[in-house]
């Protein structure tokens, strides 16, 4: 076997080359560390990930038509849309002047989704509809978030918004720019009624505490490909230069940049700590050169993954930021390897420059399929379908190139490190019992005796062991995303379907006497007749209306998100009883207006509306509320759906598992979170079980046996052990 060659018969590799070759070693480091850095640097840079939004509004409006009346618009639409071949989806509300349908297509490339949105809109040109209709308006890009969000206050803000959007279109990576609440000077459709209904309200901190003023928004986004601190750097610049009055202010209210920045500063703390911890790890079991060795390949493994993001395009946000973290604790496993191999080697006699490349080079098998399959462990999850394959394909890609990187380091720079700093250091198992942590493997070799001496007790102990912990599983609860750490939240406000605009402003004066008494606010946008601009990926803009109004507030801090949100549900809850408003955390994963949601269709929609909402409230949700106000449509059927929050720090999904066994057998489908939940919980499975043959597929290989591949697999679960302990653990310690 190749482990067994003496060094006069090995061919040692790339190992061997860049041992011999030293100063090539040097230069190739000096590259891969210079490439790392200019890689990071001209990456781009953008907060969440970017795939093809598959979604669009039809927006159709129908002046003075009763909501009945607009339903049989919205009939003939959906019987259209029906027709394009890759409809998933079709959802319709229909209320006094105005349908609304949101289509929903199968996820595939930008280019087939245009394809599909330009035969939508030949769909609905040909279609004939009443003559007092104007033309239905399709909104495909209603999901584009805006990068830069500002505020402008002052008499003469609708002024200012409209020099800063003639300024910055000379931008190159401007995108589009959108102005919200500025009013049209005349009333000539639907459309400008709506927008000179939108009123837009800012909260700003000053000496004087809260104050709040009228303001015009402006939304500017970035073209995909560039760099978000250069783009904002270049947007503050160019507003630099324009003159404002002594009355007008601007405050950046949504600043993606910071929040990208954010996120790179804490993957720069854990790349910092990673290193600190590997070489206190590495101290504690070996000597400070070896720690040097397995410390330098950590930054040499990094260069080589942020050099392939370049090159597969991959930029830097939240989920490849992550998969960069997660990394971090894998990627040091090759170069310990290899750096064990070269120190048994000078143990043993040989000398550097044969221990240095002929360590590794013997360990190359064990190093080459422990690497390959972490890898296949994550690179399944680039098969997931959908918007949830679409999110997180940075993660396996990342990761694999991490890992890929990393076994390159091992075989590479490591065997030339090792030349000069390594010295030789034997294994425990030859230990002189002077290091601390030596004085245990006497205490180890006595429990693994026993345990060898004991075999079938020792494997029903650890499956006895592992199926106790299995029961801890119930208390963890089932959420399909995290919360977002950001410094913001939101506040829905609805009042009864006909009430007017001057209702609307009335309830949301109110609202804003009450957030001034708040101290956390730092700011905040209030935004009567419609809802806030987009300005996170996930949070989708609410369709104008003179009952509806969106409150969008920043705190100082994100910790302070948690606390405000309690206060601000006591508060609104007591103080504004003619107006439902929802206190809402942001959170990641798909767009969802509320966790809970129960659509409900059939015969019969009021008495079992009744009893869904019975059900929830009975459950403990919170805000139990549906849309029967407005005549709801799912793919061309009427329905109703029942919605509410979980009380803060409760999971929905409790709250489902309490309300099931009193909800109707019939008639409703779940949505909302428990919808993903069902839809991702199936597709890791399929992807868990490729996972799974994979790794036992490389590990037959390896071991070239079935029977020993088989008994690595077994011991797997058992690792869920410590998994369950540790959730546990960590349920108590925050709880």
């Amino acid at each position: 076997m190749a482990n067994q060659r003496s060094p006069s018969n090995a061919t040692g590799g790339i190992a061997k080359f860049f041992v011999e070759h030293r100063l090539v070693g040097w230069l190739a480091m000096v590259v891969v560390l210079a490439g790392g850095w200019v890689a990071f640097d001209r990456l781009p840079q953008q907060e969440d990930p970017s795939f093809p939004t598959h979604d669009a509004v039809l927006v159709t409006v129908y002046p003075g038509a009763g909501a009945e009346t607009v339903e049989a618009v919205t009939i003939k639409l959906e019987e259209a849309l029906s027709h394009l071949p890759t409809l998933e989806k079709l959802q319709s509300q229909s209320r006094e002047n105005i349908s609304t349908i949101v289509i929903t297509l199968k996820t595939d490339s930008k280019k087939v989704i245009d394809q599909h949105w330009d035969q939508a809109r030949a769909i609905i040109a040909n279609l004939e509809l009443p003559k007092d209709c104007e033309k239905p308006s399709l909104q495909t890009d209603y999901q584009l978030p805006v990068t830069l969000l500002f505020a402008v206050l002052g008499q003469d803000a609708p002024t200012v918004a409209d020099r800063m959007e003639e300024s910055l279109k000379s931008l190159p990576s401007v995108g589009r720019i959108r102005q919200f609440g500025h009013a049209p000077e005349a009333i000539l459709s639907f459309e400008d009624m709506a927008a000179a209904n939108y009123h837009v309200s800012t909260l700003h901190r000053s000496d004087q505490g809260l104050k709040a003023s009228s303001s015009v928004l402006v939304g500017v986004e970035m073209k995909a490909g560039n760099i978000i601190r250069h783009f904002k750097s270049s947007v503050l610049a160019k507003m630099g230069g324009l003159p404002l009055g002594e009355s007008i202010q601007i405050i950046t209210v949504s600043d993606q940049p910071a929040a990208t920045a954010h996120r790179i500063g804490e993957f720069l703390r854990c790349f910092i700590e990673a290193v600190i911890v590997v070489i206190l790890v590495a101290l504690l079991l070996m000597d400070w050169r070896t720690a040097l060795v397995v410390a330098v390949s950590i930054p040499l493994t990094i260069a080589m993954t942020l050099a392939g993001m370049v090159a597969l395009g991959v930029p830097l946000q939240q989920i490849s930021i992550a998969a960069l973290i997660i990394s971090l604790g894998m990627l040091v496993d090759d170069p310990v390897v290899a750096s064990d191999g070269i120190n048994r080697e000078l143990a043993e006699g040989q000398p550097p420059g044969i221990a240095a490349w002929l360590g590794p080079f013997k360990l190359r098998r064990a190093i080459f399929f422990g690497t390959l399959i972490n890898i296949v462990a994550f690179l399944p999850l680039a098969l997931l379908p959908g918007d949830m394959g679409a999110f997180i394909i940075s993660l396996p890609i990342v990761i694999t190139l991490a890992l890929a990187s990393s076994r390159i380091v091992s075989m590479t720079f490591i065997p030339l490190l090792g030349y000069y700093l390594l010295r030789g250091q034997r294994g425990f198992d030859s230990a002189n019992g002077l290091h601390p942590i030596h004085r245990l493997v006497p205490y180890y070799k006595s429990a693994l005796h026993l345990a060898l001496r004991n075999p079938l007790a020792t494997v029903a102990t650890a499956f006895i062991l592992l199926i106790a912990s299995t029961a801890l599983t119930p208390y963890f609860g089932k959420q399909f995303f995290p919360a977002a750490e950001r410094n913001q939240l939101l506040v829905d406000i609805q009042l009864p379907e006909g009430s007017s605009i001057d209702k609307t402003m009335e309830v949301t004066s109110r609202v804003n006497e009450l957030l001034q008494k708040e101290e956390a606010i730092e700011s905040a946008i209030i935004v009567s007749g419609g809802g806030v601009p987009m300005f996170y990926y996930n949070v989708l803009p609410r369709q104008s209306a003179p009952n509806v109004a969106q409150v969008l507030i920043n705190t100082r801090h994100a910790d302070e998100v948690p606390k405000l949100i309690r206060q601000l549900r006591a508060t609104l809850d007591q103080e504004i009883t003619d107006a439902l408003c929802l206190v809402k955390q942001i959170d990641q994963g798909p767009a969802l207006e509320t966790p809970i949601q129960i659509e409900i269709s059939g015969d019969d929609l009021s008495s079992k509306t009744t009893e869904v909402t019975h059900a929830l409230r009975d459950s403990g949700a919170y805000k139990v509320h549906d849309d029967a106000g407005i005549i709801s449509r799912i793919n061309q059927q009427r329905n109703v759906t029942v919605k509410a929050l979980a009380p803060f720090g409760e999971l929905a999904s409790r709250i489902l598992e309490k309300a099931r066994p009193s909800l109707p057998t019939l008639g409703i489908h779940f949505g909302g979170e428990e919808r993903e939940l069902r839809n991702s919980q199936r597709e890791m499975g399929r992807v868990l079980a490729i996972s799974l043959v994979l790794i036992a597929l490389a590990m037959v290989i390896q071991f070239r046996s079935v029977m020993k591949s088989l008994i690595v697999m077994l011991t797997v679960p058992l690792g869920l052990i410590g998994a369950f302990i540790g959730l546990a653990s960590t349920l108590v310690c925050f709880h």
